[in-house]
């Protein structure tokens, strides 16, 4: 086959040319779960295939990549308007843009301390930068993470993400002296018994990865002074959580404490221009960035576009108007939920709400793929199924959702649940 002829006229066509001679595993794993849907329109909260047959609303947002919808006008229009007049620049340039987003950011930090950022262009690259950071401002050489937590798959980041479902450790046959792991979220004690002399730093999203469930304010404030206690850093990986989807801006401000070093990747792009951000305090920036003429340096990490997409999904996220109005079509909806659940106890019960992050349990967890598959053929792409228990089917809307569209997503549920016996 020529290898410039790329059939665009079906999903099913795109999906056969993938399993033929590109990501056939990733093909294969989408369409055994019954998504066998490749994206020509979108717009919004809603997806539409190629084929223009088929309209979704998108209730994964690649993790919160699309967190502001998809192509929303504010943030297209500041994409467009940087390219009339500029292109990513020079590396070993200063650029204004990069140092008008880290002051944005750190304005917006949820401690005054997180006062430095290092730019990159995806979060698994900002997880690899806080690694090596930790390890030189320690001096030591193990991070800590949570087995069944995700963030990032090349690099240190690999090593970080010990899920045997999702990670590549063994895959790759990467090194194991640089991780370990704890293996249940919340367990203070154990997480504890782990921060040996040898532990640089602990990293953890605020939430457990796999269940959606938010971490309590007794795990994180305990987590937090044992890590001062041995002198390991924390770093709060925001990638998920961030820019308004826990319910507040970062969802660090949930738990009153200050990270050593805080993530925030993903939604940062606006789903239109790849950016990531590493947050930190000042001496740790100091001793790894300004020690070294080339500490750490990208040649598009931090370009002047990518900074201006950013710089504009914050503006308009940290705008009071945005929030409050997110937090009341999130409420709606969770309300929805709880409704449902309530209809079809035999199948469901309620699972967690963590402000734009929803789950709902699935009592026989033999029956969570299929109700997955059942919601997509209801027109709602969900995020998830949780690959431990509890089983959960997970939700991760636009933060653009409105009660309309909590709406469509509550009767689509009801009548996937009807469905699935």
């Amino acid at each position: 086959m020529n290898d410039t002829s790329i059939p665009s006229t079906t999903s099913k066509d795109v999906f056969d040319a993938f399993i033929d001679r590109s990501w056939r595993s990733n093909a294969l794993r989408q369409r055994n779960k019954g998504i066998e849907f490749v994206i020509g329109r979108r717009e919004g909260v809603y997806l539409w295939n190629i084929e223009g047959s088929k309209r979704v609303i998108d209730c994964g947002t690649g993790g919160g990549v699309h967190s502001m919808g998809h192509r929303h006008p504010a943030v297209l229009g500041a994409l467009k308007e940087s390219l009339e007049d500029r292109d990513t620049g020079l590396w070993s340039l200063p650029n204004a843009e990069y140092l008008r987003l880290q002051d944005r950011l750190a304005r917006l930090a949820p401690h005054p301390e997180l006062n430095r950022s290092v730019i990159t262009l995806a979060s698994t690259t900002s997880v690899d930068v806080a690694t090596m950071f930790a390890f030189r401002y320690t001096g030591r050489r193990k991070i800590l993470a949570y087995r069944y937590g995700y963030h990032g798959h090349s690099g240190f980041a690999a090593l970080v993400t010990g899920s045997t479902e999702e990670g590549v450790l063994q895959h790759y046959n990467l090194p194991t002296e640089y991780c370990d792991f704890f293996n249940s979220y919340g367990d203070l004690a154990e997480v504890t018994s782990r921060l040996g002399p040898d532990i640089a730093a602990v990293i953890l999203e605020l939430m457990d990865y796999e269940t959606f469930a938010p971490a309590s304010r007794d795990f994180i404030h305990g987590l937090a002074e044992q890590c001062k206690k041995h002198g390991v850093l924390l770093i709060v990986d925001e990638t998920r959580t961030g820019l308004g989807r826990s319910g507040r801006f970062w969802a660090t401000e949930h738990y009153d404490i200050a990270p050593d070093m805080m993530v925030a990747g993903k939604g940062l792009s606006g789903g239109l221009y790849p950016v990531s951000a590493l947050q930190m305090q000042q001496d740790i920036y100091d001793r790894c960035m300004n020690e070294h003429r080339f500490a750490y340096i990208s040649s598009l990490g931090g370009n002047e576009i990518s900074c201006i997409v950013a710089a504009k999904v914050l503006e308009v996220a940290s705008q009071t108007g945005f929030m409050e109005k997110t937090r009341t079509a999130c409420a709606y909806l969770a309300k929805g939920f709880a409704r449902i659940s309530k209809k079809h106890h035999n199948l469901l019960s309620e699972g967690s709400n963590f402000g734009c992050i929803f789950t709902v349990r699935v009592n026989d967890p033999s029956l969570a793929s299929e109700l997955y598959r059942r919601m997509f053929q209801e027109g709602v792409l969900c995020h998830s199924v949780s690959e431990i228990e509890p089983s959960v089917l997970k939700f991760f809307p636009p933060l653009i959702l409105e009660p309309a569209h909590a709406d469509e997503i509550v009767a689509a549920l009801d009548r996937a649940a009807s469905s699935v016996r």
